[in-house]
């Protein structure tokens, strides 16, 4: 167990008279620039203004200490409405890109009183109760005595095919932030991309690295944002020199063979980082130090981290270590087995000042140890290794990481399940040795159902996260024995593998198989669930950078049809 006195202050000097910002500070120069919005710089002052209309609108809805309802996007807008929802004493819901089911879900577990629509109307708000405030469910039902101790809602898996809240503390989350930066310090010289995944946590790292070091986010356009070649390309246009992201964009990006000389600080976040997307990644950024970091939104942000020097990322070999606590944070890890005390592995637990609040749906999520501590169980297997930081091993429950997704399988069979003429379901997650995963679903449909794969992806696409719809979905009558059962189907050609993997991941039917991927509709996210989904079928590695020197079906056919054995 680790524990260092928490940090009390700031990285930087910051002074409290500023306009309303992130902890009630901002720089002393309003005119420096903290956001680059496609090649448009826009000062402190101006994030600081448009954060006072978006709290005027609060204030003016008397929402203080009520929950509202914030779709998540890489825009100016979406920085000032935090800041401003913040500023005003309310708390933010921050909303995925769902279908509008998920996101009624989502509203209504927070029992939010009003939402925001799309950020071209800035200040644009609708107030969920037709009738006033009076009937909105009392916030009161939110873990905390008081929404004034909480910072904001994020939402994940939950067993019942419903989102369910993480409601996440002021203490909780500056503490995290202030230790996060001080282990990796920033400065003004500093250029910040914002290309995580709006509204998971390491974004919100992101949006707050201005405030809390004077760094400069650089935010790209959504064209950029979802080819990964022009993601590298972008960041050496801005010479960014600190980088957030899963270790499949970092393989994604890698895979452009552009490598970005001013990165000196690249996170990998969201999911297991392997050996392979660290050698990616050490030729992405070659004079950058790559840290490897470990936390959940129950803890929140980042609770573990462990560098790894420029030079020495190509030599790196599974698994790669999760290191040690930060400072804000005491864990221990507690044995799986009977035996008394610490053992070498076992289950990583967190202690209570360093994690959520709570869950919106009551679940709890803290559980009492010796001495009256309380302590957040992760699910994680843990390993301490002889140096004593700490590696990964493997989840103690169905919960799985998709491309930095949390999910658990459990959501999916019971979304499954609401799908008309379905009897059953099995949802699995395969992982490929790149860390690539992705979540296969076989559904048992009933003898007078004409219920089809098309029909069941239509109902996952309203009601998960459209990062988790598998990549694959069978409809059988039963579900498969273990002993073999039905006799197997006549095995699909290559090409047919291609062909149907692209339609199952993109979710339409025919695609031009001359035409690039990304022209297709492909992003970063859905290609690399291609690549595993084609790896697993094949019963073969496929790297993710064939896809940029191979970039359609017809091209990549060809390349696997001379270069793998079992391709015929």
């Amino acid at each position: 167990m680790s524990r260092v006195d928490e940090p009390t202050g700031l990285v930087r000097d910051t002074t409290s008279t500023a306009a309303p910002g992130l902890f009630g500070r901002a720089p002393r120069d309003l005119s420096r620039v903290a956001l680059v919005h496609e090649d448009r710089d826009i000062t402190f002052g101006e994030v600081a203004a448009l954060s006072k209309d978006v709290s005027g609108v609060v204030r003016g809805h008397h929402l203080k200490r009520r929950v509202v309802g914030v779709p998540a996007e890489r825009s100016p807008e979406f920085v000032a409405r935090i800041m401003g929802i913040w500023s005003a004493g309310a708390v933010p819901a921050i909303l995925g890109d769902w279908g509008p089911e998920r996101v009624r879900a989502a509203l209504a577990a927070t029992g939010a009183v009003a939402a925001f629509g799309p950020s071209s109307a800035l200040a644009g708000l609708e107030l969920l109760d037709p009738d006033g405030n009076d009937d909105v469910p009392s916030p009161a039902r939110l873990p905390g005595e008081d929404l004034g101790e909480v910072s904001h809602i994020l939402f994940t898996s939950g067993t019942t095919g419903k989102p369910k809240g993480i409601v996440v503390g002021r203490a909780a989350f500056e503490a995290a932030g202030v230790a996060f930066f001080t282990e990796l310090p920033m400065d003004e010289c500093d250029r910040v991309a914002f290309l995580s995944r709006p509204g998971h946590d390491p974004s919100l790292r992101e949006l707050i690295a201005p405030w809390l070091t004077g760094a400069t986010l650089f935010i790209p356009d959504s064209r950029t944002a979802a080819d990964p070649r022009l993601m590298a390309a972008w960041l050496s246009k801005h010479s960014i020199t600190v980088l957030q992201g899963s270790p499949v964009l970092l393989q994604l990006m890698a895979g452009s063979g552009l490598p970005v000389h001013s990165l000196r600080l690249v996170c990998s976040v969201g999911a297991r980082l392997t050996a392979a997307a660290l050698r990616s990644t050490a030729r992405l950024a070659p004079q950058a130090t790559v840290v490897n970091c470990y936390g959940a939104s129950e803890t929140p942000q980042v609770l573990c981290m462990h560098r790894i020097p420029p030079g020495t990322g190509a030599a790196s070999r599974d698994p790669i270590p999760i290191g040690r606590a930060l400072g804000h944070a005491a864990v221990r890890i507690v044995p799986t087995d009977a035996s008394e005390g610490e053992s070498q592995e076992g289950r990583l637990h967190v202690e209570a000042s360093a994690c959520a609040l709570g869950y919106t749906d009551g679940t709890p999520l803290l559980a009492p140890g010796h001495g009256g501590r309380r302590w957040y169980d992760t699910g994680d297997i843990v390993r301490r290794l002889p140096d004593g930081s700490m590696c990964f091993v493997r989840r103690a429950d169905r919960q799985v990481q998709v491309n930095g997704t949390r999910v658990e399988l459990d959501e999916i069979e019971g979304v499954a399940a609401r799908v008309d003429g379905v009897l059953d379901s099995a949802a699995t997650f395969v992982e490929d040795g790149n860390g690539v995963g992705s979540v296969r679903l076989t559904v048992v449909r009933s003898p007078t159902s004409a219920v089809d794969a098309d029909a069941v992806r239509a109902v996952l696409h309203g009601c998960l996260d459209p990062a988790v719809v598998p990549s694959s979905i069978e409809v059988r009558d039963s579900l498969p024995e273990n002993d073999g059962g039905e006799p197997a189907d006549e095995a699909p050609t290559l090409r047919e593998v291609l062909h149907q993997s692209a339609r199952s991941v993109l979710g339409q039917g025919r695609i031009d198989p001359d035409g690039g991927f990304f022209e297709a509709g492909f992003t970063s996210m859905s290609l690399m669930r291609f690549v595993s989904e084609v790896s697993v079928r094949l019963g073969t590695e496929i790297s993710p950078v064939l896809v940029f020197q191979y970039p359609s079906l017809n091209a990549f056919a060809d390349y696997l049809q001379k270069n793998l054995d079992n391709s015929a």
